[in-house]
């Protein structure tokens, strides 16, 4: 039963993957045909209008108050899961200038996950740790002072659809810091904060390399980190097996 439910999940990640793979494919071949002589003069109509939107947004909407909203909402997210935090990162691109963009979204990163760690430490890990608790294999990331793996903890920010929020409240009731969880959670959150922030910046001219590149980015290093997370995951259950079973050798052998 265990080696079919593996097999199914290992099925699962690595058709995710493949469609990471085909969709930055499909972006490529965009890319390509937005170099076309007819398809440039067509959107050429389009882009001083789109620049006007761009300058009237920077102009109007890059503003202390705008940060401090995005801030706000990221800190909300932290229980009530509303605004993507993809979204959020855009908008900031949208707004501020890249480099002002990055530092905000790095810091509603900082304010999400330490709030939910916090909040983790304190009431436990909730739903999340009462559902884990009833796998076997589960238990390598579950059991005081095993949950820290850093390692699952870096493919967890890096894989997407992976509940940020209850990954970190999940973690504040490991044997880790603060500083660690926030420093492997911020590296493995980084590739995603990097394309977020591109795409914002670039989002008034869709049809350049710079909107487009940042996505087939995401897309290509979201399959990468859907298989190497399925690697993982078979190489962890492995292991608990083989230690199992030499468990139970030797505890024969002693009777």
């Amino acid at each position: 039963m265990g080696n079919k439910g593996s097999k199914k999940r290992s099925n699962a990640f690595n058709f995710a993957a493949f469609l990471c793979f085909s969709c930055a494919l499909v972006l490529i071949i965009l890319l390509r045909m937005f170099q076309i002589e007819e398809v440039v003069e067509w959107y050429n109509k389009y882009t001083e209008t789109l620049a006007s939107y761009e300058a009237w947004i920077k102009q109007n909407g890059a503003t202390l108050l705008s940060a401090v909203i995005i801030l706000v909402n990221f800190a909300i997210k932290a229980y009530i899961p509303w605004v993507p935090i993809s979204f959020l990162m855009v908008i900031s691109g949208a707004l501020f200038e890249w480099y002002i963009a990055f530092l905000i979204n790095i810091t509603g990163l900082v304010i999400l996950f330490s709030m939910k760690f916090l909040y983790g430490r304190t009431y436990g890990g909730g739903n999340t740790e009462k559902i884990l608790s009833h796998y076997d294999k589960a238990h390598t990331f579950i059991d005081k002072g095993k949950l820290g793996s850093r390692v699952v903890l870096f493919f967890a920010r890096l894989t997407p659809g992976i509940t940020t929020g209850a990954v970190s409240q999940l973690y504040g009731t490991a044997d880790i810091s603060l500083g660690q969880f926030l420093l492997i959670s911020i590296l493995g959150f980084s590739y995603k904060t990097f394309s977020y922030t591109t795409i914002g910046v670039n989002v008034f001219d869709p049809m350049s390399a710079s909107f487009i590149i940042p996505l087939v980015f995401l897309f290509l290093f979201t399959g990468i980190a859907l298989l190497m997370l399925n690697g993982v995951i078979t190489v962890t259950a492995d292991t608990i097996r083989f230690a199992r079973r030499l468990k139970r050798k030797q505890t024969n052998k002693n009777k």
